[in-house]
């Protein structure tokens, strides 16, 4: 179970790249730097801050460089706000007498003027704010407060996030909500990644008592195209991770009627040929949004075309070998019928 949080700041809890990019940027055309663009800027930087600035702006005293940046950003507090499900997530640990920490590179000063202005400062047991390597700082938050790292969740929006979740031996959450992309943040290998505070409420949820949930027919396929290459999409409904397309059966329809409708709705394509293949129980898995227990049924079928148009479930996809398959950060369920597949066919 999950008795205690861990939260970042920066990205996490709250929206303030615009303001950190506007001072960081400041920082860098008085040195005669090219200037960030907000993309970019996400690709680049990195924590703890010091490399990043060492990286940049090599012999350039840091307490030089964070005086001009507070100035900055300091005239921008106002534009900081807090991000979708923020003070959500906090009033639901409260209520569930969850005790809630915070760890930030965020300055104290800087962070109870946001907190107070957001009506957000009363949720936390103790801020640890101003912390430039949080590694330094994650194994006396768990003795001071008498945590046990199994029991405690971080939550962050940065592969230093993660790291420092993993030298304190404790879970990680990652959200996509700051400034590491999904990318940048899959790299570090969390244990959880969420949308969102709301599905950092879901993964809370689904770590507390277990609740009866009654099991979900589905069905999905494997779909071969015209050059014998394997559909693979990407969703956050299975924590960023690659797998195959389908859905629920609908009550009074067929198993392969409703795997002909989702493969429909979910790529655009008419499926052909199709073969059972293997049956998976899915039960609470770590890596779904969710608590939920599915009986997937796997199908191999094959099409005629290779243009995909994706609905609203997935954002990306791509025709792969078998070999190429494997490369990619698959869920579990996919993984046991690629498996299955390189053995029958």
């Amino acid at each position: 179970m999950i008795r205690n949080l861990i939260f970042d700041w920066s990205g996490t809890l709250v929206d303030d790249l615009t303001p950190v990019l506007t001072a960081t940027n400041h920082v860098f055309g008085l040195h005669g730097k090219p200037l960030f663009n907000r993309e970019t800027f996400r690709e680049k930087f990195y924590l703890p801050y010091q490399g990043f600035y060492e990286e940049h702006l090599p012999g350039v005293a840091l307490e030089g460089l964070e005086r001009i940046f507070r100035k900055v950003f300091c005239e921008h507090h106002h534009t900081v706000s807090l991000l979708p499900g923020a003070k959500e997530i906090l009033q639901y640990c409260h209520d569930n007498q969850l005790p809630t920490f915070l760890l930030s590179t965020v300055t104290h000063e800087d962070f109870l003027h946001q907190a107070k202005r957001l009506g957000v400062d009363h949720y936390f047991h103790k801020a640890y704010a101003g912390i430039l390597d949080k590694r330094e700082a994650i194994h006396s938050i768990l003795a001071d407060h008498h945590l046990r790292a199994d029991e405690t969740l971080f939550v962050g929006d940065m592969e230093h996030d993660i790291e420092t979740a993993r030298y304190g031996n404790i879970r990680s959450c990652a959200v996509l909500t700051g400034y590491d992309s999904l990318k940048k943040l899959q790299r570090a290998l969390p244990d959880h990644v969420a949308p969102d505070m709301f599905g950092v409420m879901e993964i809370l949820r689904r770590h507390s008592e277990p609740e009866a949930i009654p099991p979900t027919p589905t069905v999905g396929a494997l779909i071969i195209g015209p050059d014998k290459k394997l559909l693979m999409v990407h969703t956050l409904k299975w924590s960023g991770l690659w797998g195959i397309p389908g859905g629920k059966i609908k009550a009074g329809e067929s198993s392969e009627d409703a795997l002909r409708r989702e493969i429909l709705e979910e790529t655009g394509l008419p499926i052909k040929d199709v073969d059972f293949a293997v049956v998976q129980d899915c039960i609470r898995s770590k890596e779904f949004y969710k608590p939920a227990h599915f009986v997937l049924l796997n199908y191999i079928a094959h099409t005629t075309k290779t243009h995909v148009t994706l609905n609203a479930e997935a954002d990306e996809y791509r025709w792969c070998t078998l070999e190429e398959c494997y490369q990619l950060n698959l869920n579990t369920p996919t993984r046991f019928l690629l498996d299955w597949y390189k053995k029958n066919r």
